[in-house]
C-alpha cells in the first residue's frame, strides 16, 4: 500500500479510536443530560463514519473481499458524517430552547428534513459515487463522487457549522460565566471541525493527487484536536 494511504488509514483509526471513547466518556459524565447524549451522537457518528471510511479503503486486490462493497460503505461513511453536523445543530437547540421546544417539529424535525436532504442524493443514479478501477487495481481506493452533489453536501455541513459557531458565540453573551467557559470550548473545538470540511471540500476538489491525499490527513488530525477540545469543555 502506498505510504501516504497508509498513513491516511492509520491516522483514520486514530480519529475512531478518540472519538468512540471520549464519546462513552461523555455520556457516563452525565447519562441523563440530553446535552451530553447529543454530543456521544456527534462523537459516535464520527466515530462509526470513520471506521465504515477505513474499512472500505482497506479492500484492495489483495484482500480478498468484493470491491463492490466499496461504494455502500462509502456512502454509509459519508451519512454518517451528514447526522455528526446534525448532531452539533441539535446542541444548539438544546442549549437555547426548552427540551420539549428543541423536539418540536420545527427544530428537531427541520434538523431531519435536513439530514434526508444531506443523504438522499448518494441513492441517485446520477450522483452515486463510482470506484477507480484504475487505482484499485494499482492497490488503492479512490472513489470519486460527482462535484455537484459534492459541493451541495459539503456546502451544506459548512453552513450548518457556521450557523453552530454563530449561535455558540451568541449564547455566550447570554449565560453565567462557568456555563460561558463550558460554551467557549465547545465552539473553539466546532472551529477545528469546520476547518476540516473546508480542507476537505479542496482534497475532494483536486481529485486523486498526492496533495488531496495530504489534504484527507490534514482534516483529521485536526478533527481529533477539535474533538478533544469540546471533550475538554465537558471537565469544566
Amino acid at each position: 500500500m502506498d505510504p501516504f494511504n497508509l498513513v491516511k488509514i492509520i491516522t483514520a483509526i486514530i480519529t475512531i479510536i478518540i472519538a468512540f471513547t471520549l464519546g462513552f466518556r461523555v455520556l457516563r459524565l452525565n447519562p441523563g443530560e440530553m446535552l451530553n447524549r447529543w454530543f456521544t451522537l456527534f462523537f459516535i457518528s464520527s466515530s462509526l463514519g470513520f471506521l465504515s471510511y477505513t474499512i472500505y479503503h482497506l479492500i484492495t486486490p489483495e484482500s480478498g473481499i468484493s470491491k463492490d462493497l466499496i461504494i455502500p460503505l462509502m456512502i454509509t461513511s459519508h451519512i454518517f458524517f451528514n447526522f455528526v453536523v446534525i448532531s452539533l445543530v441539535m446542541t444548539v437547540f438544546i442549549l437555547e430552547k426548552y427540551k420539549k421546544i428543541a423536539f418540536s417539529l420545527k427544530y428537531f424535525g427541520t434538523m431531519m428534513l435536513m439530514f434526508f436532504i444531506m443523504s438522499f442524493g448518494y441513492f441517485i443514479p446520477i450522483w452515486t459515487p463510482i470506484l477507480d478501477e484504475s487505482d484499485w487495481t494499482l492497490g488503492y481506493v479512490n472513489t470519486h463522487t460527482p462535484v455537484t452533489w459534492f459541493i451541495f453536501v459539503n456546502l451544506l455541513r459548512i453552513v450548518l457549522s457556521i450557523y453552530v459557531i454563530y449561535k455558540y458565540i451568541m449564547i455566550t453573551r447570554k449565560v453565567e460565566e462557568n456555563t460561558k467557559k463550558k460554551v467557549k470550548w465547545f465552539f473553539i473545538g466546532i472551529i477545528f471541525a469546520l476547518a476540516m470540511l473546508l480542507i476537505n471540500l479542496i482534497g475532494g476538489l483536486m481529485g486523486g493527487t498526492l496533495i488531496s491525499v495530504l489534504l484527507e490527513i490534514i482534516p483529521l488530525i485536526i478533527l481529533n484536536i477539535g474533538i478533544i477540545i469540546i471533550f475538554r469543555a465537558f471537565l469544566l
